[in-house]
């Protein structure tokens, strides 16, 4: 939380009071700790019957009353009415809670009329159109508001014509509300003057875990968000950047011109060196969550090989569930169970071949020549088997040909998908990741010693001019005559930081190297998997109906015409016609079983050609992962992200430094002037290569 030496309620503190304390609802005479200042709750509205919760509370050092209203509470006694007025809001309707809440100002103004009345509103959420409708109301009454993601105000109740400048409203960027509205197009619908701030942690996929905190801005009990195990303060009042000086919010131009005393370097000493939200205790921060987001990303790179096997697996196993059948196992080896399959059916033809050639045999023997040459059977055993033994040689050709060609998806192309088609196995988007980051943490420690070379500096100048007012007590107001050359070290700048010509596209590298590898993965499925299953397919059609027909022929050249046997022959032809059907139904039998396993063979291998882009589908989020973990990407992404922000904050400090170092004669000034402008420098360019490698 935000310690400071000013005694009047400030934005911070009301932004505390709206978005934190209100929500406990606090008992009236309760003493509330803020920001280092002690209020008291002089009254409270919980449970009132349009769903209305506020409190009063009084600054007890300075005496101020300030209204603090309650956001959206859907399990409230009252909740449900919270949520119709969230609905309402979004008419022209006349809003009974907003209404409520006017009530209760002027219940409250005319309670504390001796006190001076009520100075401030403030609220979160819901509680936001309850304080700045109030302030829409009683434009007359000198009253200051602020809110924390409010919600809009109903149509028609602001007054186009006047600005209401004094109502400011904290925008969170991690706010999924004040995003939607934004992007709706709605935000004139919010009276008063608009900050953006940072805080809260970035919206990741489907973590829903910190939208609440990054709305209201505040984690129960004021935790810290804890991600890959750093502690990230999420509080919003902390991320109220003010100037050091005179602290008023920095969001609005260059604050009043200060005096460059001793005592103002003082303070810009402490400012800079101090607890954690001074200058380098945010930059440790940071300097400790960059060191744990390139942790994760080497982490990655350890695994590169395990990541590779399991692309490897996972490749075989979306296969082998398009296949979906058990001949289809183990394919990218060349001892999968098709083949064995396929030595079986070979074996099965020629044992039908084998059965055919014994009719022969049998009509050949005696006294059975005779009824033959009657009835005249001959089975052509070659020209019978000769298609279809062709056709499962063609079928065992193309079957290895696709092992091989699994073989070549699973060892040599899935390796490659890595390096975004430079078809080398290599971890392109986390090395060029470790690269970046190894400068940009270089450059970070960089930086915190140059914030650690401006605060010797500061306290260095700081110290002349005590000297200096000792000899010469009016040095300070003559113009220009303090420290009038400056020494030499005050001139000393750091070490250059080092530029990255890694990560120049941003994370989209890891999008480029995904589709570049789609792209590669479709390519191979059509040229070399779906070409050679296409035949496959036409040669199990193909043999399907050889089988069939050589099964016909047999059963055909195989029946015996019981009406061309001369009596005398009767018994002869029964005895022949019986062991020539049982030899041809033995023949039958294995060829039969052959087709009854083809069915399933071809219905598999159609699954697969017509479903190889279901299967780049299903396997594109895994090559995703492969490529960067997504988890720990999500991780990485908050650690950035938060790292980002906190240097926008401190640029917009130096910018306020900056201003009040600017245009002093004095040479130790000017110097103090020049190195501040160089720290925000290395600020914005540290900043821009974290944005590098972060998600928008």
């Amino acid at each position: 939380m935000t310690i400071t030496t000013q005694i009047e309620t400030t934005d911070a503190d009301l932004v505390e009071l709206s978005g934190y304390h209100v929500y406990q609802n606090p008992p009236e005479d309760s003493k509330l700790d803020v920001n280092g200042k002690k209020f008291r709750v002089v009254n409270t509205n919980y449970d009132h019957p349009t769903g209305l919760d506020a409190m009063t509370v009084l600054n007890q050092k300075t005496g101020e009353i300030s209204i603090i209203y309650q956001g959206t509470q859907a399990d409230a006694k009252y909740g449900k009415l919270d949520l119709l007025t969230d609905a309402q809001l979004l008419s022209d309707l006349d809003v009974r809670q907003v209404e409520a809440a006017d009530e209760y100002y002027l219940e409250m103004k005319k309670l504390f009329e001796n006190e001076g009345g009520v100075s401030s509103v403030a609220g979160n959420s819901l509680g936001g159109p309850l304080a700045s409708g109030v302030v829409v109301e009683h434009p007359d009454d000198n009253i200051r508001c602020v809110t924390l993601d409010p919600a809009l105000l109903p149509k028609g109740k602001m007054d186009p014509n006047r600005d209401y400048d004094n109502i400011v409203n904290y925008f969170g960027d991690n706010d999924v509300l004040t995003k939607g509205l934004i992007a709706l197009g709605l935000e004139d619908r919010i009276p008063g003057e608009r900050r953006d701030i940072s805080f809260g942690v970035p919206y990741a996929g489907a973590d829903l875990e910190h939208i609440g905190s990054s709305h209201t801005g505040f984690k129960k009990d004021m935790a810290p968000h804890v991600v890959a195990g750093e502690n990230i303060n999420v509080s919003a009042d902390d991320h109220i950047i003010t100037s050091i000086w005179t602290g008023e919010p920095l969001y609005s131009g260059n604050t009043e011109r200060i005096d460059i005393t001793p005592e103002a370097l003082d303070k810009l000493s402490k400012a800079l060196i101090g607890d954690d939200l001074s200058v380098h205790g945010k930059y440790t921060s940071i300097d400790s969550y960059m060191n744990k987001s390139q942790s994760l990303v080497e982490q990655e790179g350890e695994r590169f090989t395990a990541r590779l096997n399991e692309l490897q697996d996972k490749i075989e196993e979306i296969t082998e569930s398009h296949f979906s059948h058990p001949l289809f196992k183990g394919m990218s080896t060349l001892a999968a169970p098709i083949l064995l399959e396929l030595d079986i059916w070979i074996a099965l033809l020629g044992k039908a071949e084998s059965f055919v050639r014994s009719i022969n045999k049998v009509l050949d023997s005696p006294p059975l020549e005779l009824v033959e040459h009657i009835v005249n059977i001959d089975l052509n055993v070659a020209n019978i088997f000769e298609p279809p033994r062709e056709l499962l040689s063609q079928f065992k050709e193309n079957i290895v040909d696709l092992l091989q060609g699994f073989k070549q998806l699973s060892e040599h192309l899935i390796p490659t998908l890595l390096s975004g088609g430079k078809q080398v196995v290599e971890d392109v988007f986390v090395n060029d990741l470790n690269a970046h980051y190894k400068i940009v943490n270089l450059n970070i420690e960089k930086v915190s010693k140059h914030i650690e070379l401006f605060n010797f500096k500061t306290n260095f100048v700081r110290a002349e001019m005590v000297m200096r007012d000792k000899n010469l007590a009016d040095s300070i107001t003559n113009k220009g005559s303090l420290l009038a050359v400056a020494p030499s070290m005050l001139n000393s700048s750091g070490e250059p930081l080092t530029e990255s010509d890694h990560m120049l596209v941003g994370m989209k590298l890891g999008d480029l190297i995904l589709d570049e590898s789609i792209a590669i993965l479709t390519a191979f499925g059509n040229n070399v998997i779906q070409a050679v299953v296409g035949t496959l397919i036409g040669i199990v059609s193909a043999l399907e109906g050889s089988l069939e027909a050589t099964i016909l022929q047999i059963k055909s050249k195989a029946k015996i015409d019981s009406v061309a046997i001369p009596m005398d022959f009767l018994g002869l032809y029964s005895n022949l016609a019986n062991k020539v059907n049982a030899i041809a139904e033995s023949a039958i039998a294995p060829l039969e079983e052959i087709t009854g396993t083809l069915g399933g063979v071809r219905d598999g291998l159609t699954r697969v050609f017509f479903g190889f882009p279901n299967i780049v589908n299903e396997f594109k989020p895994f090559l995703q992962n492969a490529i960067l973990d997504q988890f720990k990407l999500a991780e990485i992404n908050i650690l950035n992200g938060v790292s980002s922000s906190l240097h926008g904050e401190l640029e917009l400090l130096f910018e306020d430094i900056i201003y009040q170092l600017s245009e002093h004669k004095g040479n130790s000034i000017t110097a103090l002037h020049d190195t501040s402008q160089k720290v925000k420098a290395d600020l914005e360019t540290v900043r821009e290569q974290i944005e590098r490698i972060t998600f928008s």
